[in-house]
């Protein structure tokens, strides 16, 4: 999930970044205590409520604004915030693998993390290292990218807005109907529920709530308790196949504090989130789920201690990776990528287009 489409769609929402931050907090947690937190891998299901809400919206406000959508802009962006990042990663997971003697893995794990297979990889054989393990949700992430996008366009363009809110209410009904049945969990059909319900929150806020939907975004309190259904989650409930239930109720919490924070009231959620540790946690939570999973394994593996007296290391070094990454790699690139865009805009008004 980047922070690009926030900051190019309906208006930069600080509360957002610390969403991003409850989220690779939990998935962070599990990695460094399962004991304690069990389910923190629901984080990952909020992230992808979060990113489709995110890039729906901002492809309703270019269809709204231009009729259409540019492709072609809309990947580069894609590319210039999410490769410097991964390419580094996937060197460093490289190394970890080899010297977790899982070196004859790396080929085919580096190739599933740079081609966003990864998630097929995981399902159907072992030939992930596990230091590539958390390359499945990005790989879920950008398939869901590389469909949505054109499908959106061609719904929008060419549908009522009755007929669009009936689309998503129906994709919704499809996207839980796969969540149940599917057993698989790095399969994206296991996590279109989350993907499906942001889209819709999208469109609710992008095309005006529905009077429920809408009075309910706009209570002070309630943020809090949908919060408090992920912390619950994340310390009591490790995610299985049989946890269904927990999957949709995780993601319909997720999506109630999105339309809350996102709602222009100052809601309590919207003042806590928007605080300035989770903001700079939630900017840089695309880093800490990269490197910071990575460099669990890699720590103990340099030093000999154990996971759990190599913790303090894990987390002091990899807000020191991140911060270094993010300031020093990720905004660089970002910034040239938008100003190469810009330029080239500037010379190919006319660009294919959709």
């Amino acid at each position: 999930m980047t922070d690009d489409a926030q900051k190019q769609g309906s208006g930069y929402v600080p509360a957002l970044d610390g969403l991003r931050a409850i989220a690779v907090g939990g998935v962070f947690l599990l990695h460094l205590a399962a004991a304690y937190f069990p389910g923190g891998a629901f984080g990952v299901d909020v992230f992808f409520v979060l990113s489709a809400f995110l890039i729906t919206g901002l492809l309703l406000k270019e269809v709204d604004a231009t009729g259409r959508v540019d492709f072609p802009a809309f990947y580069w962006r894609r590319a210039f915030r999410l490769l410097p990042a991964l390419l580094v990663w996937i060197v460093l997971a490289s190394t970890t693998a080899v010297l977790a003697g899982q070196a004859a893995k790396v080929p085919w794990s580096a190739a599933g993390a740079l081609f966003y297979f990864s998630d097929f990889l995981q399902a159907w054989t072992d030939w992930v290292a596990t230091a590539f393990d958390q390359a499945w949700s990005l790989s879920v992430e950008e398939q869901f990218y590389f469909i949505w996008p054109a499908l959106l366009v061609l719904v929008i363009l060419r549908a009522t807005p009755r007929a669009q809110r009936w689309f998503l209410s129906l994709s919704v009904v499809a996207a839980a109907a796969f969540a149940f049945t599917d057993p698989n969990y790095f399969l994206p059909t296991a996590h279109l529920l989350p993907l499906v319900i942001g889209c819709w929150a999208a469109e609710q806020r992008a095309r005006g709530c529905s009077p429920w939907v809408g009075t309910v975004a706009r209570l002070r309190w309630v943020g809090i308790p949908a919060l408090l259904v992920f912390v619950v989650a994340a310390l009591i409930l490790p995610p299985t196949p049989v946890d269904h239930v927990v999957f949709l109720v995780v993601a319909v919490a997720s999506t109630v504090v999105v339309l809350n924070v996102t709602s222009g009231e100052r809601t309590v959620a919207a003042r806590i989130l928007g605080s300035p540790v989770p903001r700079w946690l939630g900017a840089r939570s695309y880093g800490i789920y990269l490197y910071g999973l990575t460099l669990m394994q890699l720590v103990p593996l340099l030093t000999g201690l154990r996971l759990t007296y190599a913790a303090p290391v894990d987390v002091v070094l990899t807000l020191v990776v991140v911060a270094v990454s993010y300031r020093y790699l990720e905004s660089p690139v970002r910034r040239w990528g938008r100003r190469w865009l810009s330029r080239k805009s500037d010379r190919r008004p006319d660009a294919a287009t959709a």
